[in-house]
């Protein structure tokens, strides 16, 4: 009986072992098992984060890739906008280059069916005025003089005469009418009265000191007469109106006196019509005054026959 219960006592203490055993077991098991648990919801947040940044990294990558080809987009659109702006203005340019040309060819049609126009009209007139435009060759003798005709104890008068010739182009304006322009040379000889001396000329000139001596000068001048010619019915007479403005050449100042280098005349004459020939009468005065001495301006008038 004894036996028993030492037997009795010895299983419980083993059974007292195994089950505080048992218990530790279960317990540690417990312990791992919650470990466990953490480690793998750290492993899991872990792995929650690490996806999460990289879907974060993802998303900034998309955005940054989306910005630059936005970028690219807009670039490209303004290349474009301006290529196009650029084609424009060159369209633009060769429109109005192209325009312009017209409208030059449009003018000069015009002008020129205008000058047509305006050709045949005159042409018409000239035929029925009977009158064409023309040249005409004038060789001219002239004699010339100053106050010495009606002051003659002038020191300064002078008479002289001239030759020359002209060239006009004579253009009907009008039914009676002509517009005369041309060119011409004259080569003008001119003889002063009362002059003195180098050395006189240096005493005050008076009218008891002229000695009676006189001198001459030659001068070339060129002329272009412009004239208003009035013609009668039968187209073989007229008379004219108009300036002869000049320049003189080879002028030398006489004693006491200094040559104008420029003259204008007034002349109003009559003319005829020869062959190629022009002979009439002029009678003209040079506003201009042809020569001074001192205080005196000496003015120039004659008559001219065209021969």
């Amino acid at each position: 009986m004894k036996k028993f219960y030492i037997l009795l006592i010895a299983m419980a203490l083993t059974a007292g072992t195994a089950f505080a055993q048992s218990n530790d077991s279960i317990e540690r098991a417990k312990q791992q098992e919650a470990l466990l648990k953490q480690q793998q919801k750290e492993q899991r947040e872990l792995l929650e984060q690490q996806q999460k940044e990289q879907e974060r990294l993802q998303r900034e990558q998309q955005k940054a890739a989306q910005k630059e080809q936005e970028e690219r987009i807009k670039e490209q659109q303004k290349l474009q906008k301006e290529q196009q702006k650029e084609a424009e203005k060159a369209a633009k340019k060769e429109q109005d280059r192209v325009k312009r040309e017209q409208v030059k060819a449009e003018n000069k049609a015009k002008a020129e069916q205008k000058k047509a126009e305006k050709k045949r009209k005159r042409q018409e007139h000239y035929t029925a005025w009977n009158r064409h435009p023309n040249f005409t060759a004038d060789p001219s003798v002239s004699i010339l003089a100053d106050r010495r005709i009606y002051t003659q104890n002038s020191f300064y008068n002078s008479i002289g005469a001239n030759v020359g010739v002209t060239f006009d182009y004579h253009r009907p304006i009008a039914k009676r009418w002509d517009f005369n322009v041309g060119i011409g040379y004259r080569f003008t000889y001119l003889t002063y009265s009362h002059l003195f001396s180098s050395a006189e000329l240096a005493q005050p000139l008076t009218h008891d000191s002229f000695n009676g001596k006189e001198e001459s000068r030659t001068f070339s001048t060129v002329v272009i007469p412009i004239k208003l010619s009035h013609i009668n019915k039968d187209n073989d007479h007229g008379w004219y109106l108009g300036v002869v403005p000049g320049i003189n050449f080879g002028t030398k100042n006489a004693a006491g006196a200094k040559f104008n280098q420029f003259r204008c005349d007034v002349a109003v004459g009559t003319q005829s019509r020869w062959l190629i020939f022009s002979p009439g009468t002029e009678i003209y005065f040079n506003l201009l005054p042809t020569y001074t001495s001192g205080d005196k301006k000496i003015h120039e008038f004659g008559i001219r026959f065209v021969l």
